[in-house]
């Protein structure tokens, strides 16, 4: 590491963290939120040799911070630039149109993931970041924020028996009878309990519809 980027491992870099936060915040260009994440790489790195822990976790949070912002700028690049075209195409005869992301060092699975890591919500981003208990990293965010969208891929059981209960009603013929007919052939003990359990089982089914 440079003498300009090697900090002083005693001192917790608070002035150089908002300095940093400040700069992606205002950064308006994905080179500019690129160099301010590739110092932060260094800086984690740096500090994490040295053992200082709390500087190392500021200087992971910047650079998750800056991997977010230049996410955002992508996704506005992607959503601007003309249909068919493509961001890693040669496109230098065109002066107006922006340069590809692999001049600027960044490959398609850290464009990927970067976008992803910008569409968490930012209440979620910043939990993560202020998780005592796990230093927070790119794919470990994203993972708990797909894991939180993904949609429930496993019924539960008493969901898939109260399903097909009901079809059994409909399916048996059951809803186009009088209950009294049903009945006739129980049992003392089975219409007693049927007494006593039908108007709870109407009152609980009657929540389904309201």
């Amino acid at each position: 590491m440079s003498a300009a980027l090697a900090p002083r491992t005693e001192i917790p870099p608070l002035a150089r963290y908002d300095a940093m936060c400040q700069a992606i915040a205002a950064a308006y260009e994905v080179d500019e939120v690129k160099d301010i994440r590739d110092k932060a790489v260094a800086l984690e790195t740096y500090f994490k040799l040295a053992q200082n822990t709390e500087a190392e976790r500021q200087a992971c949070e910047i650079r998750l911070r800056a991997e977010r912002k230049a996410g955002q700028l992508l996704a506005e690049r992607e959503k601007a630039k003309p249909r068919g075209s493509n961001q890693y195409q040669d496109v230098s005869r065109d002066p107006t149109h922006p340069q590809p992301i692999s001049d600027l060092g960044i490959t398609r699975d850290q464009s990927s993931d970067w976008q992803k890591l910008a569409k968490v919500p930012e209440d979620d981003f910043e939990q993560a970041l202020r998780d005592p208990d796990v230093k927070p990293s790119t794919a470990g965010i994203i993972a708990r924020h797909e894991q939180r969208e993904k949609p429930r891929d496993r019924v539960e059981a008493s969901a898939l028996w109260l399903w097909g209960r009901l079809q059994d009603f409909e399916r048996d013929g059951l809803l186009a009878r009088d209950p009294a007919e049903v009945m006739q052939t129980m049992l003392p003990h089975m219409r007693e309990t049927t007494m006593q359990l039908a108007p709870r089982v109407a009152a609980w089914l009657g929540r389904i519809v309201k």
